[in-house]
């Protein structure tokens, strides 16, 4: 591990399956100087499985009783981590399974682009979906290459990004508004709105998992298939963030598209289709009345 560079980890679990986490607990806890986990559920995780790990002593639980949202969640982990000097703070989600010496590519990839003169918020690995082992292919946001090494992008997914602690502290910490969806993208850009630089490494891929699933519908259009609440917060929050002038304005029209779109398409073709649509007019009403934060049952 490079000693010049302070990194913590901060993982975030939901009802986590265990031996999953285990996994990725294990494949993470020797590359970074501390673990903190983040029990993002309702009902709190038995955490007692850890007692017999290998540096235990590195892992600190946080328990929050209840599911305050993935931003909300990040922060907690992420305001330790600045408590207590850590220069680099890796974003984890329980299901992503960090690759052997991602921290040290990061990190060195960090240090690489601060020497360069290069004010940079976060570096993060290419992505792949683990269960296909193909890699995630946008059709924007492609980045710009910077050289063999780094490509320079708008966004990136929070899971495996290592944040710098010092950008963290000019840019603000994760929108807790937004709860879940679309929380990653709107730091990235609000990054840029303070001059910093968002990239990936060529040298670093790690595998995850975007959706529960994927269909092809009509054989051309790719559809990602999420729980249904999740529409909610995907049709409310692109309303949100229409509204942003930090955003860029080919992500606005590409998302009113793929909205408009899936709109339609789920509804159709994906079950249970009456209460996917249920949750994407509650998501559209909630977005232009500004209802923010975690959906409530009134």
């Amino acid at each position: 591990m490079n000693q010049k560079f302070k990194v913590c980890a901060v993982m975030v679990c939901f009802y986590p399956d265990i031996d999953e986490l285990l996994n990725n607990i294990e494949s993470i806890v020797g590359q970074v100087d501390k673990l903190f986990i983040v029990d993002n559920s309702d009902q709190p995780v038995n955490h007692d499985f850890l007692i017999e790990k290998e540096q235990v002593d590195k892992i600190e639980w946080v328990s929050l009783n209840e599911n305050l949202g993935i931003g909300a969640a990040h922060n907690v982990g992420i305001k330790l981590a600045i408590e207590q000097n850590f220069e680099g703070i890796l974003l984890l989600d329980q299901d992503s399974n960090p690759p052997e010496h991602l921290v040290n590519t990061l990190v060195d990839g960090v240090q690489f682009l601060k020497k360069q003169g290069v004010k940079i918020a976060c570096l993060g690995p290419d992505i792949f979906n683990k269960n296909t082992n193909e890699n995630y292919k946008p059709l924007l946001n492609k980045g710009i290459e910077l050289s063999e090494d780094f490509v320079e992008k708008d966004v990136l997914i929070s899971s495996g990004k290592l944040l710098v602690a010092d950008a963290v502290k000019d840019i603000g910490m994760m929108d807790e508004s937004l709860f879940i969806d679309l929380v990653d993208f709107e730091w990235c850009w609000r990054a840029k709105k303070y001059g910093y630089r968002v990239f990936s490494s060529k040298r670093a891929r790690m595998g995850h998992m975007v959706g529960q699933k994927n269909v092809k519908i009509l054989k051309v259009y790719n559809l990602l298939i999420p729980s249904p609440i999740r529409h909610y917060y995907q049709f409310r929050n692109t309303l949100f963030l229409l509204k942003r002038d930090y955003v860029p304005t080919y992500w606005k029209f590409k998302a009113l598209i793929e909205r408009g779109i899936e709109f339609f398409l789920y509804p159709i073709f994906v079950s249970p289709r009456l209460g996917r649509i249920r949750y994407i007019v509650r998501g559209i009403r909630d977005g232009l009345f500004n209802r923010k934060g975690k959906l409530t049952n009134d």
